[in-house]
């Protein structure tokens, strides 16, 4: 529910000060002719101290003090009573009204008695629905035209453009959400050959800015399958770019545009589109549908509707685009950070990263889906983000840390919790993050948390962490070997980690999906092993 405005005036209505605005504060004022009033009124009718209106929590209220000659309020007397926006009280020969003020001045708000003569939803109403509207009156508009060629033609034609918008208004909405590229781009294929449903291949392609020239993001046919070889236009691409114009041609071979481009009648195409995505005065891309259909033709109509919707999901794009460059940048940042971090400890130069390759090979032997791969490894390369608040004595020292030096290593997690929780972005990684040193038996930092009650991707990254302590130089500790390591791993399954995220490591491990470390010599190490 929206709330208006919860700021309140008096206005005078009525006497030679009308039209006198007074705001309300939190407290109470005081109307009368004394001159420590609020509202200082002179009017014999009027008592020194008439009356008082107060603001509370919930309202505002009005009350007599004991005046000679009373309080009205919407022309009922009373003592005392709650006002509610457009309410009217009288004191002497003055009316004065109570309204609910914006931060315009010059606008007022009040509860209207009239009756409302109509209301609808706003998601009641949307393009599509006025589509499907549209066709439903070309319906009734057929029956008295039936027989006349001409007009039947033009009918045909207006029935596929109502149809046609339904289609793309339909994804509207959704293409006027921030979605990760790759998510519109799907969104933006499947409307297309809802619209066109003789096409048989579809490529969209971004500008690479890097490159400078236009390289594929998604290429699809009919069927959803996107393993597969579709041959574009380079001719008819370059030309949609250059001239920021919707190409069309028809059986390609007999086009006098592209009578010399092997790439169009080499290939047999019968029929293609190609729009740019246009964003202001840049090219950032472009739509490109084609068939091999004898049968097929594309005409002006369809040119004006690829070229209607490639303009919509230019600015989708365009927006998903700029969000991800964001999203990148701020990683980057990040990255920097990490490795600034690290730096202060020339022992654990590259510990995220191989941290980030162990949590995805153990990911990857889970069967996570690519997203969620993908925000596991991010997570793993910010993990000790929080370590930048640890002083290098501390990280550096060769011995065993004292209880107090051990807890400041202990708030690392919750430090880099903090660090990137204004990242709205990020907001799904915190409970990992914060997660990393909790153990399956509850005896882990910083909140203890048991099982299941530490979040999947928590318990990988505590598994990853763990193995590349163990298989890394550190200043208090040579590494172990890959055998000795993993067997620690097993050994502290269902105490320390969870049993089947080290099943899952170890099997990862066997089937090479990383990079195995070198054996070394194992010396026992003498820090807790909550310091992996």
């Amino acid at each position: 529910m929206v709330e208006v405005p919860t700021d309140w005036r008096l206005v005078v209505q009525t006497g030679p000060l009308a039209g006198t605005r007074l705001e309300i504060p939190r407290g109470r004022l005081t109307i009368g002719r004394d001159s420590v009033c609020d509202l200082k009124i002179e009017d014999p009718k009027t008592s020194r101290v008439h009356c008082y209106v107060e603001r509370r929590t919930d309202g505002v209220y009005v009350a007599d003090n004991g005046s000679t000659n009373g309080l009205t309020v919407n022309g009922e007397k009373v003592d005392s009573c709650r006002l509610v926006p457009g309410d009217t009280f009288r004191i002497g020969t003055t009316e004065i009204v109570l309204l609910e003020s914006s931060d315009f001045s010059s606008i007022e708000f009040f509860d209207s008695g009239a009756e409302l003569t109509a209301e609808l939803r706003t998601d009641s109403v949307s393009s599509g629905l006025l589509a499907e509207k549209f066709a439903d009156l070309l319906q009734s508009y057929s029956k008295s035209t039936e027989g006349n060629a001409e007009v039947a033609a033009e009918r045909e034609k207006s029935e596929k453009l109502a149809s046609s918008l339904k289609s793309l208004f339909s994804v509207s909405g959704q293409m006027s959400r921030l979605l990760p590229i790759d998510e519109l781009l799907s969104v933006v294929s499947n409307a297309l050959f809802e619209v066109f449903p003789g096409a048989e291949n579809l490529v969209i392609l971004l500008r690479d800015e890097e490159r400078g020239h236009m390289v594929p993001r998604l290429a699809v046919n009919r069927d959803g399958e996107r393993d597969l070889v579709i041959h574009v236009s380079r001719t008819a691409l370059r030309r949609a770019v250059d001239t920021k114009s919707t190409v069309v041609a028809n059986d390609a071979s007999k086009d006098d545009r592209f009578a010399n481009s092997d790439s169009i009648v080499g290939f047999h195409l019968k029929a293609l589109i190609c729009a740019p995505l246009v964003a202001g005065d840049d090219v950032i891309g472009a739509v490109y549908i084609d068939n091999r259909e004898k049968n097929l033709f594309y005409d002006e109509l369809d040119a004006e509707l690829v070229t209607a919707f490639a303009n919509q999901a230019a600015i989708a794009v365009g927006n998903a685009l700029l969000c991800d460059h964001l999203q990148l940048s701020y990683h980057q940042t990040l990255q920097a950070l990490v490795r600034a971090i690290e730096a202060k400890d020339p022992y654990t130069s590259g510990h995220s990263q191989r941290v980030r390759d162990y949590a995805v090979a153990i990911a990857l032997r889970m069967e996570f889906d690519k997203k969620r791969v993908d925000r596991l490894s991010m997570a793993a390369e910010l993990h000790d983000i929080g370590k930048i608040g640890v002083h290098e004595r501390v990280i550096n020292k060769p011995g065993g840390l004292t209880d107090t030096e051990f807890e400041t290593v202990k708030m690392h997690v919750e430090m880099g919790e903090k660090i990137l929780k204004p990242i709205g972005y990020m907001a799904d990684l915190l409970p990992w993050i914060r997660g990393h040193h909790e153990r399956w038996d509850g005896k882990g930092y910083p909140d203890g948390l048991k099982g299941e009650q530490c979040p999947l991707e928590g318990r990988i990254l505590a598994v990853a962490d763990a193995y590349d302590a163990m298989t890394s130089k550190r200043a208090y500790n040579d590494p172990l070997g890959t055998d000795e390591a993993m067997g620690r791993l097993r050994k502290g399954a269902g105490t320390h980690f969870d049993p089947q995220v080290v099943e899952a490591f170890e099997e990862s491990m066997k089937s090479e999906r990383v990079t195995i470390m070198s054996d070394s010599k194992a010396p026992s190490t003498n820090r807790p092993p909550t310091e992996f």
